[in-house]
């Protein structure tokens, strides 16, 4: 069998930001021609994944954070017989975690979904954002991302299996890569996510973890140089990790205010960031005036959420967006109940913050941004010109 002509391999190491990387300097050597940080996307994957696709902003392409309010269109309603559980039974994760499976399939959700420590008598009030799967034609809300390029065009590629761990996804890849059968591949690895939420950035393990990825990178870019005539790879991330040194439980502030929950005010409580809704001007003026003098984070204004591209008119992800002081999280939160050792989320211009990319050819001038992968994404594929109207490189 011949070499087939080209391959474009593009690796996503969740969480493996550029500061990681500057600890891990023997990670890939002697591979690694260019390399440079990235500013990620203010939230969480929910919303820098989506924008890595398809080159858009969370305002653009219309995901942001799993949750938001919207008790009218809730998937969830049929779900209020789960409150009823006791607190200590609701909480334990041996029990949300197949209540988490049962509710994504009973939804129909194909998408990523995970129901964290979201409170059941909450639930019902919430919709969910990613209810399909993104790695997929027509998983965006709007926009087109990769795969919808890639399939008007009938080219063949390999993407990862979410269900499958990192092991399991190499492998996938390797045999696809053997086979020639595949043009590009856009292949997501989430161990080192994982392992620094549990153990904070700079943990022995993951320098073990990292070389792993190092000799599993390194075979798959022997198989590929032996079957196809030109490889081309791009390993890189959506953002880095913070290690936590402190939490707060904010909920506990504003629940000492005296509003009255669905009736003054609704809010969402991620890891990072809470999120809120106002049904009077009361609850509105008191919670704000609480958040703006906190002591452990600050208000976000109008004009800085949309110049991080997720300002949404609607006010559908929130009406008022708190962000707390990076390394502090917030605890009990709908995400957990317990604090993390690594987390991310905070502000995008701190160092812990940015993303990075790294590859075995020059990366061009204007990618700065972890939206710009897109444009490198279409420029292998040859098919940056097709779409240079509407997805310019953004700054």
């Amino acid at each position: 069998m011949g070499k087939r002509t080209k391959l474009s391999l593009f690796l996503f190491i969740d969480a493996f930001g550029w500061e990681v990387r500057q600890r891990h300097p023997g990670f890939l050597e002697g591979l690694v021609a260019d390399a440079r940080p990235l500013e990620t996307i203010l939230g969480y994957s929910s919303a820098c994944d989506p924008s890595i696709i398809s080159g858009l902003v969370p305002a653009e392409h219309g995901l942001w954070s799993s949750y938001y309010y919207d008790p009218a269109n809730s998937p969830f309603k049929w779900t209020r017989p789960l409150a009823l559980l006791p607190g200590a039974i609701a909480a334990r994760n041996r029990v949300r975690a197949p209540l988490g499976r049962w509710i994504k399939r009973r939804c129909g959700f194909t998408g990523y979904f995970q129901l964290y420590a979201v409170p059941f008598r909450h639930l019902p009030l919430f919709n969910y954002a990613e209810q399909k799967r993104i790695w997929e034609p027509g998983g965006l809300p709007r926009g087109r991302s990769i795969f919808d390029r890639m399939a008007a065009a009938d080219i063949p590629y390999f993407v990862h299996d979410s269900d499958a761990g990192d092991d399991a996804r190499i492998a996938a890849l390797l045999d696809a890569v053997g086979r020639q059968s595949i043009d590009f591949a856009y292949c997501s690895f989430g161990k080192l996510d994982a392992l620094m939420h549990a153990q904070g950035n700079d943990h022995p393990d993951i320098g073990i973890l990292l070389r792993w990825y190092d000799e599993r990178f390194r075979e798959l870019f022997r198989t590929a140089e032996a079957h196809y005539g030109e490889v081309a790879w791009y390993l890189f991330t959506d953002h880095g990790m913070h290690n936590v040194r402190g939490s707060h439980d904010l909920a506990a502030d504003i629940e000492a205010l005296g509003l009255e929950w669905n009736r003054d005010y609704a809010a969402f409580y991620d890891a990072t960031m809470a999120r809120f809704w106002f049904m009077n001007d009361r609850a509105r003026r008191t919670i704000r005036d609480l958040l703006g003098t906190h002591p452990r984070g600050r208000l976000l204004a109008d004009g800085e959420l949309k110049a991080h591209g997720v300002w949404f008119e609607d006010g559908r992800y929130g009406e008022c967006i708190f962000l707390m002081d990076s390394g502090l999280q917030i605890v009990p939160s709908f995400m957990g109940t317990r604090p993390a050792r690594g987390m991310h989320g905070y502000d995008p211009a701190d160092a812990d913050s940015k993303a990075l990319i790294c590859s075995n050819k020059p990366i061009p001038g204007p990618v700065s941004r972890i939206q710009h992968i897109h444009r490198l994404m279409l420029a292998e594929l040859g098919l940056d010109e097709t779409v240079r109207r509407d997805a310019p490189w953004k700054n």
